[in-house]
Formats: C-alpha cells, structure tokens, sequence
C-alpha cells in the first residue's frame, strides 16, 4: 500500500527496541478512532512498533501477533483514564482477491467509538479500509535497520505524526 505523496516523517529504527519506543511515542499522540496501518515485509518490526504502541495506552499483558486469530483486542486506558481497546488486526493469511472484510468483524471495530486499529498488511483490504488512517511503511535498510514513513491520511492522523516529529526533532537537538 503505497502512497504517492512525499511522508509527513521518516525516521531510521536501529533495532526492535528503538522501534518500540517509536512506537510508544507515537502512542502518547493517537486519538480514540485511530486507524492505523503497518506495511512492510515479515519480519519488518511492524508488531514489535505496535508493542510500543500498546505502553502509554496502559495495555496489560503481551502484544503479540494475531496472524492465527486475525483480530486480538486488548482494553487500556489513554493518560486521562479514559477506557479504550487497542484492537490488533493482521491481514497476512487473508488473500487480496476480493476478500470481504464484514465477515471478520473488523469493520464493526472500525466503527466502534472506543478503539485505536492497528492493522498489518493493510494491502489485502485496500478497498474495505476507512478514509482516513496513518500509514506506516517499514523499509530495511539493513540486518535490523529499518526506515520508518510516516504517511497520514486526514487531519488527525496528520496532527499524531506532526506532534511525533516534533518529539524526535526536540530530542536530536
């Protein structure tokens, strides 16, 4: 799934723990209705940022990929306490062949009022997918080097990768 606008960010991860705390960042910006999609080849680091995702959204227990059960939900808490579920989709075992996405249940998620989405493999449902979403492309670079892209789609997921930007420029200076 790639955009054909120029990234809002990119940024080089060095390895699984500084794409965690990427992650983690970006979690602290995210808004309740957040989509947010992860494209990269296996092994790219797109649960482990979604594991860093989960920290400040207070999820307890493992973040681990829901490749067998497709979706995996987890509640948190934003940092006002406010309850949510931070609902893991990925679409890797789904062919792109005009896959319905209503027998999933994902398209209730998308809709449900106190959820941010994660999804990997965004690709195999690009015509079922909200207007509005933050791609994330994962591009390596090297053995555990990755490029992370910043692509956002619609005013909010625009303002999350502005406050991160400005976040990982405060802290390079």
């Amino acid at each position: 799934m790639s955009a054909s606008r120029r990234p809002v960010f990119d940024i080089i991860s060095h390895g699984p723990e500084q794409t965690r705390a990427l992650g983690s960042h970006l979690g602290r910006h995210l808004r309740v209705g957040a989509v947010v999609l992860l494209s990269g080849a296996i092994g790219a680091g797109k649960t482990t940022f979604v594991q860093g995702l989960a920290r400040p959204l207070q999820v307890e227990g493992p973040v681990q990929s829901p490749t067998f059960t497709l979706i995996s939900e987890h509640p948190g808490r934003l940092a006002d306490g406010t309850p949510i579920r931070l609902v893991h989709v990925d679409l890797y075992r789904l062919s792109d062949d005009g896959w319905d996405l209503s027998s999933t249940g994902l398209e209730e998620e998308l809709d449900a009022p106190d959820t941010i989405v994660c999804i990997e493999w965004p690709d195999r449902a690009r015509h079922q997918l909200p207007e509005e979403y933050l791609l994330i492309e994962f591009v390596p670079v090297a053995d555990e080097k990755r490029n992370l892209r910043f692509l956002p789609q619609g005013a909010a997921a625009h303002e999350s990768v502005q406050r991160l930007r400005a976040e990982a420029v405060g802290q390079r200076a």
